[in-house]
């Protein structure tokens, strides 16, 4: 069935019942199967939580989340900004192999996202928070049972009710029951509780996209009032820091990065996720499925470090949002599964977005589907502890310009080292990402056979040979 007609159908199923006819129409599942929590966090980078390092940040629920679980140390995103890399969380492609190198993201007619997989195998599957690949019908019509403020927008322009200004129409549809004073992610969080409520005994994908903690681009609400006030005072004593923006030159080009995190309304935001994780996490023990639950937790791409409205810093890695940095790519990745993961544990181990498509199926016990989740590869085997060798390869490429400072550049990884491509001024740098954390020893000179291995193996990846996706000079 093409994915128009499974719209009409899913419409047709909510307009006569919803829940209890869309359960009718389910195949059988076996009862082992877990249900699944995905957390995705936009902009947050990999210092900004306690459990990462963050000494101003609060944390709580998230950190005894990764004190539960495993914490991943390398985990990358396949791109600097938002669209693209959620775009390959779904479908576990790289986004210049969807033709995905600028900002916005979609879902080509052609891909089967994985929560699609898992609604064709008896999961019920529950959309809420931040989607942008695409407006609030592709939500349903790629395998999503309920869609609550998914559309293509990329943030609201406000987060208390009606969640828009009267400069903008930006809305989040499916929260038009609030009122003034509603928080959106307590409101989002409240919808996915009731979600949870009315399940019933299936196995559930609580698929939660949290528009924070993006920062807005007008200047009204953003942190949740009550927690920006305890960041102020919590400021007052916090040891003196030069809060004056730094100079970085890479490339050719140089940059603008905040030095401290010190940004109440960015902290504040920060703490209405992890309450709103908190909340979730109590939902399961109250239900009593937490046992039989895999919960996944990450961002999309780094925060924003840099130019005047940088909010946070990912030191010691370089930069943030939309720079091919490791402060733009790394990220935080944190898996619980009583049972099946050994709680309580740091792992090293190269992991990139594209692996939760197959780690998801795996852990649902569902067969892998290696032509769809072409770029990813499963990471149960690192549940139990175990790190994976470091010979994978990834490649980034984003050949725009972008407002927080980034000069149009493409990159790939493979083991330890990173190379970094200017696409304007065909500058090429070379890193040990592993040893050099701030990617401030530029080894192209001293390892120019290396260099030039990896620019070769960059040029000759296909999707760097299309003309849609790189414009080289």
């Amino acid at each position: 069935m093409v994915k128009t007609d499974r719209r009409f159908l899913i419409a047709t199923v909510v307009a006569a019942g919803a829940f209890g006819a869309i359960a009718a129409s389910k195949p059988a599942v076996a009862p082992q199967r877990p249900n699944i929590v995905f957390l995705l966090v936009d902009d947050l980078g990999i210092r900004d939580l306690a459990c990462y390092g963050s000494r101003f940040h609060e944390s709580p629920h998230i950190d005894r989340l990764a004190s539960q679980g495993i914490r991943y140390t390398n985990a990358y995103a396949t791109h600097p900004v938002c669209g693209p890399s959620r775009s390959a969380i779904v479908t576990g492609k790289f986004p210049a192999r969807l033709n995905l190198t600028k900002i916005g993201g979609s879902i080509p007619q052609a891909e089967t996202i994985w929560p699609e997989v898992l609604k064709q195998n008896g999961y019920a599957t529950y959309f809420l928070g931040k989607w942008h690949m695409g407006d609030a019908d592709s939500v349903l019509e790629n395998g999503f049972d309920v869609n609550i403020a998914g559309n293509q927008n990329g943030q609201p322009s406000s987060f208390y009710f009606p969640y828009k200004s009267e400069y903008t129409k930006q809305n989040v549809p499916g929260l038009e029951d609030g009122k003034p004073g509603d928080y959106l992610t307590d409101a989002l969080t409240d919808k996915a509780i009731d979600l949870l409520d009315q399940n019933g005994d299936r196995p559930f994908l609580l698929y939660f996209s949290y528009y924070n903690v993006h920062k807005p681009y007008v200047s009204n609400a953003q942190g949740k009032k009550e927690h920006v006030e305890y960041f102020k005072e919590k400021l007052k004593s916090m040891p003196e820091t030069d809060l004056s923006l730094r100079d970085d030159a890479r490339g050719g080009y140089t940059f603008k990065s905040v030095r401290a995190q010190r940004n109440p309304e960015y902290a504040g935001q920060i703490k209405a996720v992890d309450d709103s994780v908190g909340r979730i996490l109590h939902k399961l023990e109250e239900m009593g499925v937490t046992d039989n639950t895999l919960i996944i937790f990450t961002s999309d791409q780094g925060s924003m470090c840099t130019s005047k409205i940088g909010v946070s810093t990912a030191a010691p890695y370089l930069s943030g949002k939309a720079f091919l940095f490791e402060g733009g790519l790394r990220v935080p990745f944190i898996v619980k599964w009583p049972g099946h993961v050994q709680s309580g544990t740091i792992n090293s181990t190269i992991t990139i977005n594209t692996d939760i498509y197959p780690t998801v199926l795996d852990a649902a016990g569902l067969p892998q589907q290696p032509d769809q989740h072409l770029d990813g590869i499963s990471m149960t085997d690192t549940f139990s502890g175990k790190t994976l060798p470091f010979d994978r390869t990834f490649y980034w490429a984003y050949p725009y310009d972008h407002s927080l400072g980034h000069k149009a550049s493409i990159a790939i990884r493979k083991g330890s080292y990173k190379l970094i491509h200017w696409l304007e001024n065909g500058d090429t740098e070379l890193y040990n990402v592993e040893t050099d954390l701030s990617e401030s020893s530029d080894l192209s000179k001293q390892q120019p056979e290396l260099a030039s291995e990896l620019w070769r193996a960059l040029k000759e990846w296909e999707p760097m040979n299309d003309p849609h996706n790189i414009h080289y000079k």
